[in-house]
């Protein structure tokens, strides 16, 4: 079992690697990172902590929307 990989195939064989749980922990990390670095700068004002903040919300959605029609289906609500 790992966190990177979907539900076991119907053979019991591992199931396929997810790219959006991968995508999902890529941006948790780099969410982490820059805001360690926009303390730093915070001094500046709120904005430094917009990069974190995008990188924030991109890991929640993919990891709380299982494929991505339903991501595209909450950008396209968004838009209008």
């Amino acid at each position: 079992m790992s966190i990177f990989r979907e539900a076991n195939n119907a053979d019991g064989s591992k199931g396929p690697v997810s790219m959006r749980r991968v995508l999902a922990f890529i941006f948790s990390l780099f969410a982490i990172c820059l805001f360690i670095v926009a303390f730093t700068y915070a001094s500046v004002g709120w904005v430094v902590f917009i990069p974190g903040t995008i990188c924030t919300v991109a890991s929640l959605l993919l990891l709380f929307f299982t494929t991505w029609a339903d991501v595209a289906a909450i950008i396209n609500a968004v838009k209008g």
